[in-house]
């Protein structure tokens, strides 16, 4: 039963997450991502997903300072650590349960990235192992509508790239 209701609340948050993928301003994207994070935190709880859980809403801590501008190194180290020990503590997935880490990480690092088709580039290509993840943990819906997400934010990066050079 936990897996239908983890698939349901998965398929909303994924619904948030395709839209996102149309989105170009970077403060919008954060938002809408932070509402999609915590509604992918509570299904992967119910899933077992602990790491996944945990990383998003550290993910969510991440994007509100970003949002506010406030992401600086020592934010930036601090989360990675925090991403890195939680998942030493409370990994009991394998290999699986270091993606979450390892995405949080690569994101961290590069999101205050300001020019925007760089950071929808970033955006992107951060959903491919997130993919793998929620299809291994039967997070269905997840890894269908993380396809999904990948395939719009592409689509709408092609469209930035084409903006760009008629532009610049």
């Amino acid at each position: 039963m936990s897996v239908i209701i983890a698939n349901i609340i998965d398929f909303v948050a994924a619904m948030v997450q395709v839209g996102s993928g149309a989105i170009k301003k970077k403060t919008k994207i954060l938002v809408v991502q932070i509402i999609q994070l915590l509604m992918q935190a509570v299904s992967m709880l119910l899933l077992g997903g602990v790491t996944g859980a945990v990383s998003n809403v550290l993910s969510c801590f991440r994007n509100y300072l970003c949002y506010k501008e406030k992401l600086n190194l020592v934010w930036k180290i601090v989360l990675i650590a925090a991403s890195i020990a939680m998942t030493i503590a409370l990994n009991d997935q394998g290999f699986l349960g270091i993606i979450p880490a390892a995405v949080c990480t690569v994101y961290i690092i590069f999101m205050d990235i300001k020019d925007p088709v760089k950071f929808k580039l970033l955006v992107t290509l951060s959903f491919v192992p997130w993919m793998f993840y929620h299809f291994i943990l039967k997070s269905y819906t997840g890894a269908i509508f993380d396809a999904a997400t990948v395939v719009t934010n592409s689509i709408t990066l092609v469209g930035m790239i084409k903006e760009k050079k008629k532009g610049g």
